[in-house]
């Protein structure tokens, strides 16, 4: 089944071809206009065909990526540049004591011990207005939202926009 985002594409192609059946069926166009327009609608219907066979691929894919996501063995997040989560593993969940629901949409930097807070935010300034080729690493403490805080190392990497900018930050947290 094609992913629903690019459904609006396939609905607009299938409308266009529908429209110029349509209008075939309506108007009597000369032979050769006519011929034409078969044409037209054959290779419409190949690239309707190619073009869900694309979609179903693309969510396959997609699905993929968020199993491995989900289940990877290391603890990750991804946010915006204000470090508001967007997506978060069980991994992470788990490490932090959180359910998922919790966490999406809320600051990460709730989850780092009061006293690591600067730099915190210090080193996530430093990855999102200079992004280089390898994660910004450094050692701190996470708050689960029981118990102690957990000693931990924390890579942060930005997510580069197409062409320029950042599209949001990936967080990989390593509990020693």
């Amino acid at each position: 089944m094609p992913d629903p985002r690019s459904g609006w594409f396939l609905t607009t192609i299938n409308a266009v071809r529908e429209l110029m059946v349509q209008r075939l069926e309506k108007h009597s166009l000369d032979p050769e206009a006519e011929r034409e327009m078969q044409l037209a609608l054959e290779e419409i219907e190949v690239m309707w065909e190619e073009l869900q066979g694309q979609a179903d691929r693309l969510s396959r894919e997609h699905r993929r990526y968020q199993e491995f996501f989900e289940f990877a063995p290391d603890a990750y997040a991804i946010t915006d540049t204000g470090s508001n989560v967007r997506e978060v593993n069980r991994s992470l969940t788990d490490l932090l004591q959180v359910g998922r629901a919790d966490m999406l949409s809320k600051p990460l930097s709730r989850y780092i011990a009061e006293p690591e807070r600067a730099a915190f935010f210090s080193n996530m300034i430093g990855a999102t207005h200079n992004p280089g080729p390898k994660p910004l690493s450094w050692r701190s403490r996470l708050q689960p939202t029981a118990g102690p805080a957990i000693e931990a190392t924390i890579s942060v990497r930005v997510v580069p926009l197409r062409r320029s900018g950042v599209a949001g930050l990936c967080w990989l947290f390593r509990p020693d």
